[in-house]
Protein backbone atom coordinates (compact mmCIF):
# COMPACT_ATOMS: atom_id res chain seq x y z
CA UNK A 1 0.00 0.00 0.00
CA UNK A 2 3.07 2.33 0.68
CA UNK A 3 4.35 1.63 -3.20
CA UNK A 4 0.78 2.36 -4.29
CA UNK A 5 0.47 5.55 -2.19
CA UNK A 6 4.82 6.76 -3.31
CA UNK A 7 2.94 6.31 -7.22
CA UNK A 8 0.19 7.89 -7.01
CA UNK A 9 2.02 11.23 -5.22
CA UNK A 10 4.52 10.82 -8.59
CA UNK A 11 2.17 10.81 -10.89
CA UNK A 12 0.47 14.28 -9.26
CA UNK A 13 3.93 15.65 -9.11
CA UNK A 14 4.98 14.66 -12.82
CA UNK A 15 1.31 15.82 -14.10
CA UNK A 16 1.27 19.05 -12.20
CA UNK A 17 4.92 19.75 -13.54
CA UNK A 18 4.05 18.74 -16.81
CA UNK A 19 1.06 21.24 -16.74
CA UNK A 20 2.42 24.33 -15.29
CA UNK A 21 5.56 23.80 -18.20
CA UNK A 22 2.68 24.06 -20.69
CA UNK A 23 0.23 26.04 -19.69
CA UNK A 24 0.93 28.62 -22.08
CA UNK A 25 0.85 26.76 -25.10
CA UNK A 26 -2.05 24.31 -24.51
CA UNK A 27 -5.29 24.76 -23.69
CA UNK A 28 -6.13 21.71 -20.96
CA UNK A 29 -9.68 20.37 -20.54
CA UNK A 30 -10.23 18.36 -17.58
CA UNK A 31 -13.07 16.15 -16.35
CA UNK A 32 -14.11 13.80 -14.21
CA UNK A 33 -15.23 10.13 -14.36
CA UNK A 34 -16.68 7.19 -12.37
CA UNK A 35 -17.31 3.60 -13.57
CA UNK A 36 -18.45 0.52 -12.88
CA UNK A 37 -16.99 -2.88 -14.72
CA UNK A 38 -15.79 -6.41 -14.57
CA UNK A 39 -12.47 -7.73 -15.47
CA UNK A 40 -12.04 -11.06 -16.84
CA UNK A 41 -8.25 -12.48 -15.33
CA UNK A 42 -7.05 -15.90 -17.08
CA UNK A 43 -3.85 -17.38 -15.85
CA UNK A 44 -1.23 -17.87 -18.52
CA UNK A 45 1.74 -19.32 -16.39
CA UNK A 46 3.78 -19.22 -13.48
CA UNK A 47 3.84 -19.81 -9.34
CA UNK A 48 0.97 -20.05 -8.34
CA UNK A 49 0.16 -23.37 -9.96
CA UNK A 50 -1.34 -25.78 -6.66
CA UNK A 51 2.14 -27.29 -6.39
CA UNK A 52 4.34 -27.38 -3.66
CA UNK A 53 4.29 -25.83 -0.31
CA UNK A 54 6.50 -23.08 1.27
CA UNK A 55 7.90 -23.02 4.96
CA UNK A 56 6.73 -19.80 6.35
CA UNK A 57 9.11 -18.56 9.22
CA UNK A 58 6.22 -16.46 11.18
CA UNK A 59 6.63 -14.14 13.94
CA UNK A 60 4.59 -16.46 15.98
CA UNK A 61 5.27 -19.70 14.65
CA UNK A 62 6.34 -21.24 11.85
CA UNK A 63 3.54 -23.27 9.58
CA UNK A 64 3.80 -24.90 6.37
CA UNK A 65 1.67 -23.18 3.62
CA UNK A 66 0.33 -24.93 0.40
CA UNK A 67 0.69 -22.77 -2.79
CA UNK A 68 -2.64 -22.14 -4.30
CA UNK A 69 -3.90 -22.35 -7.51
CA UNK A 70 -5.75 -20.03 -9.68
CA UNK A 71 -7.50 -20.10 -12.49
CA UNK A 72 -9.89 -18.00 -14.65
CA UNK A 73 -12.08 -15.62 -12.64
CA UNK A 74 -14.02 -12.53 -12.58
CA UNK A 75 -13.52 -9.13 -10.80
CA UNK A 76 -16.20 -6.57 -10.49
CA UNK A 77 -14.21 -3.27 -10.51
CA UNK A 78 -15.31 0.48 -9.92
CA UNK A 79 -13.53 2.86 -10.88
CA UNK A 80 -13.05 7.16 -10.42
CA UNK A 81 -10.35 8.92 -12.51
CA UNK A 82 -9.43 12.68 -14.02
CA UNK A 83 -8.84 13.49 -18.20
CA UNK A 84 -6.35 15.94 -18.99
CA UNK A 85 -6.94 16.10 -22.76
CA UNK A 86 -5.58 12.98 -23.79
CA UNK A 87 -4.14 11.86 -20.48
CA UNK A 88 -6.15 9.78 -17.97
CA UNK A 89 -4.85 8.63 -14.60
CA UNK A 90 -7.54 6.76 -12.32
CA UNK A 91 -7.75 4.57 -9.55
CA UNK A 92 -9.37 1.39 -9.26
CA UNK A 93 -11.02 -1.19 -6.93
CA UNK A 94 -12.04 -4.91 -7.31
CA UNK A 95 -13.50 -7.67 -4.60
CA UNK A 96 -14.05 -11.36 -5.63
CA UNK A 97 -14.01 -14.80 -4.18
CA UNK A 98 -12.40 -17.19 -6.34
CA UNK A 99 -12.43 -20.91 -6.51
CA UNK A 100 -8.57 -22.19 -5.82
CA UNK A 101 -6.65 -25.56 -4.98
CA UNK A 102 -3.67 -26.53 -3.63
CA UNK A 103 -2.03 -29.58 -2.99
CA UNK A 104 -1.79 -31.24 -5.77
CA UNK A 105 -0.52 -34.80 -6.01
CA UNK A 106 -0.96 -35.03 -1.88
CA UNK A 107 -2.82 -36.63 0.40
CA UNK A 108 -3.96 -32.92 1.61
CA UNK A 109 -5.42 -31.95 -1.75
CA UNK A 110 -8.49 -29.48 -1.17
CA UNK A 111 -10.57 -27.60 -3.85
CA UNK A 112 -11.81 -24.24 -1.62
CA UNK A 113 -12.49 -20.78 -2.36
CA UNK A 114 -10.77 -17.36 -1.17
CA UNK A 115 -10.87 -13.95 -1.15
CA UNK A 116 -9.21 -11.77 -3.18
CA UNK A 117 -9.37 -7.69 -3.66
CA UNK A 118 -6.98 -5.77 -5.51
CA UNK A 119 -6.74 -1.84 -5.24
CA UNK A 120 -4.57 -0.06 -8.20
CA UNK A 121 -3.99 3.03 -9.93
CA UNK A 122 -3.34 3.12 -14.01
CA UNK A 123 -2.10 5.66 -16.95
CA UNK A 124 -3.77 5.84 -20.28
CA UNK A 125 -2.82 7.60 -23.02
CA UNK A 126 -4.97 8.37 -25.93
CA UNK A 127 -5.05 8.82 -29.31
CA UNK A 128 -7.40 10.69 -31.70
CA UNK A 129 -8.17 12.64 -28.57
CA UNK A 130 -11.16 14.98 -28.84
CA UNK A 131 -12.64 11.95 -31.19
CA UNK A 132 -15.69 10.17 -29.45
CA UNK A 133 -13.85 6.87 -30.44
CA UNK A 134 -10.08 7.13 -29.21
CA UNK A 135 -7.81 3.75 -28.44
CA UNK A 136 -3.97 3.68 -26.73
CA UNK A 137 -1.57 2.21 -24.10
CA UNK A 138 -1.61 2.48 -20.51
CA UNK A 139 0.49 1.38 -17.72
CA UNK A 140 -0.64 0.54 -14.16
CA UNK A 141 0.56 -0.77 -10.61
CA UNK A 142 -1.77 -2.68 -7.73
CA UNK A 143 -1.99 -4.46 -4.39
CA UNK A 144 -4.13 -7.12 -3.84
CA UNK A 145 -4.46 -9.57 -1.52
CA UNK A 146 -5.40 -13.42 -1.80
CA UNK A 147 -6.65 -15.12 1.65
CA UNK A 148 -6.95 -19.11 0.57
CA UNK A 149 -8.87 -20.87 3.14
CA UNK A 150 -7.04 -23.73 4.96
CA UNK A 151 -3.88 -23.64 3.23
CA UNK A 152 -1.59 -23.22 6.36
CA UNK A 153 -0.87 -25.91 8.60
CA UNK A 154 0.80 -25.51 11.63
CA UNK A 155 1.31 -27.91 15.29
CA UNK A 156 0.44 -26.58 18.25
CA UNK A 157 1.53 -28.16 21.47
CA UNK A 158 -1.24 -28.34 23.24
CA UNK A 159 -3.94 -28.68 20.50
CA UNK A 160 -1.93 -30.68 17.84
CA UNK A 161 -2.34 -29.93 13.96
CA UNK A 162 -4.45 -26.95 12.92
CA UNK A 163 -5.17 -25.43 9.80
CA UNK A 164 -5.88 -21.58 8.74
CA UNK A 165 -6.13 -18.96 5.99
CA UNK A 166 -3.09 -18.06 4.61
CA UNK A 167 -2.89 -14.31 3.42
CA UNK A 168 -0.58 -13.96 0.15
CA UNK A 169 0.39 -10.49 -0.29
CA UNK A 170 0.71 -9.51 -4.33
CA UNK A 171 2.10 -6.12 -6.14
CA UNK A 172 1.85 -6.10 -9.88
CA UNK A 173 2.52 -4.30 -12.83
CA UNK A 174 -0.08 -3.80 -15.92
CA UNK A 175 0.56 -3.23 -19.42
CA UNK A 176 -2.88 -2.82 -21.22
CA UNK A 177 -4.16 -1.73 -24.72
CA UNK A 178 -7.30 0.37 -24.41
CA UNK A 179 -10.15 1.11 -26.56
CA UNK A 180 -12.63 4.59 -25.19
CA UNK A 181 -16.22 5.19 -26.85
CA UNK A 182 -18.06 8.30 -25.79
CA UNK A 183 -22.35 8.18 -26.27
CA UNK A 184 -21.81 11.60 -23.84
CA UNK A 185 -21.72 11.83 -21.12
CA UNK A 186 -21.57 8.17 -20.84
CA UNK A 187 -18.92 5.80 -22.92
CA UNK A 188 -17.74 2.50 -22.48
CA UNK A 189 -14.07 1.08 -21.96
CA UNK A 190 -12.58 -1.83 -23.34
CA UNK A 191 -8.74 -3.47 -22.05
CA UNK A 192 -6.60 -5.93 -22.45
CA UNK A 193 -3.85 -5.93 -20.25
CA UNK A 194 -1.22 -8.48 -19.18
CA UNK A 195 -0.09 -8.10 -15.62
CA UNK A 196 3.18 -9.83 -13.88
CA UNK A 197 2.29 -9.87 -9.93
CA UNK A 198 4.92 -10.87 -7.60
CA UNK A 199 4.52 -11.83 -4.04
CA UNK A 200 7.22 -11.76 -1.35
CA UNK A 201 5.48 -11.84 1.57
CA UNK A 202 2.36 -13.93 3.23
CA UNK A 203 0.61 -13.92 6.67
CA UNK A 204 -1.32 -16.30 8.77
CA UNK A 205 -3.60 -15.65 12.11
CA UNK A 206 -1.24 -17.86 13.98
CA UNK A 207 2.11 -17.46 12.66
CA UNK A 208 1.62 -13.62 11.60
CA UNK A 209 3.73 -12.23 8.93
CA UNK A 210 6.36 -13.46 7.57
CA UNK A 211 9.05 -12.51 4.43
CA UNK A 212 9.46 -15.56 1.72
CA UNK A 213 12.60 -17.43 1.32
CA UNK A 214 12.17 -16.60 -2.36
CA UNK A 215 9.83 -14.55 -4.33
CA UNK A 216 6.57 -16.39 -6.32
CA UNK A 217 5.86 -14.71 -9.48
CA UNK A 218 2.50 -15.28 -11.64
CA UNK A 219 1.19 -14.11 -15.25
CA UNK A 220 -2.61 -13.01 -15.74
CA UNK A 221 -3.57 -11.65 -18.67
CA UNK A 222 -6.99 -9.39 -18.38
CA UNK A 223 -10.09 -8.89 -20.59
CA UNK A 224 -11.82 -5.43 -19.09
CA UNK A 225 -15.02 -3.79 -19.80
CA UNK A 226 -16.30 -0.71 -18.28
CA UNK A 227 -18.92 1.81 -18.52
CA UNK A 228 -18.19 5.24 -17.48
CA UNK A 229 -19.97 8.18 -16.37
CA UNK A 230 -17.91 11.53 -17.02
CA UNK A 231 -18.86 15.01 -15.72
Amino acid sequence: MRSLSKILLALLLVTSVSFAGYRDKVIWHRSYFVSLGLDVLFSVGGDLDGKGYLEAEGEDADETVYIPYIGTFPLPTIEAGVNFNQHTIAVNFGIWQPDVNYGKDTEVYTGNDANYWRVGVEYRYYFFWPEDFMVGPGLGYAFSRLSVHGAAFGNDKYDGEYREAAVFAANSFAFSANMRYKVRPFGIDVAFRYRPTFIRSLSTETGGYSDLSKTLWHHMAEICVKTFLEF
